[in-house]
This record gives structure tokens, sequence and C-alpha cells, in this order.
């Protein structure tokens, strides 16, 4: 479902060959293995599936997804948020009140407000300036309280931090009304041709959005652990998970401040602790969840 080219292309201009014992041909450049539509809907029918029959267990209280790609991240240096995703999994998140989503692909630290339903036409082409369709997620609140109900809407978070080789200051302001831009894929970026013979390319994100949903993120380093403590709470009552990222400053290969080569530290603190709740599947449970756009 996703827009992004999710498999290895050959960039070129030589072909990539593969290791003589496979006996496989050379690759040639421009070859891409671009997956979108390739399951034919049968990903997204066994997600349904199976978040319905946890949503409906009453031994289940919390609904964890983990995917790779991004549906929620502002990094300028990282891939973009993927449309595709938005389109095809994010409803199913809202009607069966997805608790957390947890990515990775870019490698820094993003946290998202609880988000419910999406914003239309709320996003800009880059080529053209116009308005586009991003179906940009909407946080049901924009007030950092640390403390988030997830019956009322889904907590995205960004845990690529298992460091990179360009870890700069990844986030800053950089739209007329004050607020952080993401990149967003809408359409496909299957590789195309350069202006050098024989070398092909991804393009790159084709529109932007003001990032409302985003909460928190790391600009200082790449690296990071994040752990969960749950409290099962008591019958008929509310369960939560505490969140607590610590980061290792320092650790990225370059100083995004001095230039200056950094070095691996086992020395983490503490960057934020957040708390998730929600109401236990024994007691009720009122319904909320909806794929509609949000207006007004």
């Amino acid at each position: 479902m996703i827009y992004q080219d999710a498999g290895a292309f050959v960039a070129g201009p030589a072909a990539l060959t593969p290791v003589a014992s496979t006996g496989n041909p050379p690759i040639e450049p421009g070859t891409s293995f671009y997956i979108r539509g390739y399951s034919r809907g049968a990903q997204t029918a066994w997600l349904r599936r199976t978040l319905e029959e946890a949503r409906k267990d009453d031994s289940i209280d919390w609904i964890i997804c983990q995917m790779h790609q991004d549906s929620t991240t502002s990094s300028e240096t990282g891939n973009g948020s993927d449309a595709g995703l938005r389109q095809a999994w994010l409803p199913l998140f809202d009607e069966f009140e997805v608790d957390l989503v947890l990515c990775g692909h870019d490698h820094d630290y993003e946290r998202s407000f609880p988000v419910r339903g999406f914003d239309s036409m709320a996003g800009t082409e880059v080529a053209t300036g116009t308005p586009v369709q991003t179906y940009r997620p909407h946080p049901v609140t924009t007030t950092d309280t640390g403390t988030f109900d997830t019956s009322q809407g889904t907590v995205h978070l960004i845990l690529g931090g298992g460091g990179t080789d360009a870890n700069l200051d990844e986030y800053g302001v950089d739209s007329a009304d004050g607020l952080r831009q993401a990149k967003v894929f809408t359409k496909p970026n299957r590789p195309a041709p350069t202006s050098t013979a024989g070398v092909y390319a991804r393009p790159g994100t084709d529109a932007v959005e003001d990032a409302t949903w985003s909460a928190k993120r790391d600009p200082a380093t790449g690296y990071g652990v994040a752990v969960f403590d749950v409290d099962p709470g008591v019958a008929g009552g509310h369960t939560s998970i505490t969140v607590t990222y610590y980061h290792a400053l320092g650790a990225d290969p370059v100083n995004p401040t001095t230039g200056a080569k950094g070095a691996p530290t086992p020395d983490y603190t503490e960057f934020e602790t957040f708390t998730l709740v929600r109401p236990r599947s024994d007691g009720p449970r009122p319904r909320t969840g909806s794929a509609a756009a949000v207006t007004g």
C-alpha cells in the first residue's frame, strides 16, 4: 500500500552482479522492486481481521502495531510520511482503536499526538504549489500533557534510534505559520533516469504539509532506546503504559554542532517520559473510532 519504493533498485551505471554461486544473471540499471499492490489487498484484509479479533477479545487491552515505513514523520533528512499507509491502514487503526504504532525507517525519534481521522486537502504539491490530498492525521489534542487516552486516538512513535551516519539537527521551523513541515509521498516514487546515462535515482517526496500531529522530536542524536512499563490496572478500571525514551548524547558519528567525530557511549540519559491510558477490556468501552475526514 505504500508509495515509497520499498525494495532495492539498481542505480547504475553498472549492472548489479549477483554472487556467482547463485547462478543468477546480472540485474540491469533501473531495475526496481516496487511492491505497491503486490498482495492485491490480502495484507490489508489480514490486518483488518487481526485487529477486529483483538479488539473483540476481552482478554486483550492493548493493541500495538509495528511496521517499517512511517505515516507520521517530519524529519528533514528522513524519508517522509507515506499517504498510501495513511489511506489504507490509519482508518483501520481508528476503527479498532489501535493504541500505539511503532515504526523505524527514519533514524530518529518522534512522537505524535493521539490522532483520529484526517484533515482533507491539507498538503501542498511541491512542483506546483497547489493543494493536494495527503490524508494528514488529525490530532485529537495538541496539548502535550504527557498522558493520553488512546481509546480516543492512536499515538505514533518513530523509534529509529539505532543511529545514522549523518544525524544532523533534523528538525526546525520552516513554514510561514511557524509550524514544522513534513514531507509526504502521494505518488509512486519508482526509480527514474537521471541526466547521467545509465544512472537512475528515486524521486523524493512530492508534497509537504504542516505537521500539526507532531508532539515531540529529538534533534540531538540518532541513538536511543525506549522502555515500556505496563500497569494492568484493576478489573473494570483503566490500564496504562508508561514510555521512557533514553538517548545517547555524543554517540553520533559526527556531532551536529561541532562537526567533530563522536564515539559510542554507554551513558544514556532520559529524553522524555509519557503515559498512555485506556479502559480495560473487561469494562465498558465506548466506540469513538472514525475513518472520516475531520471538517471544521
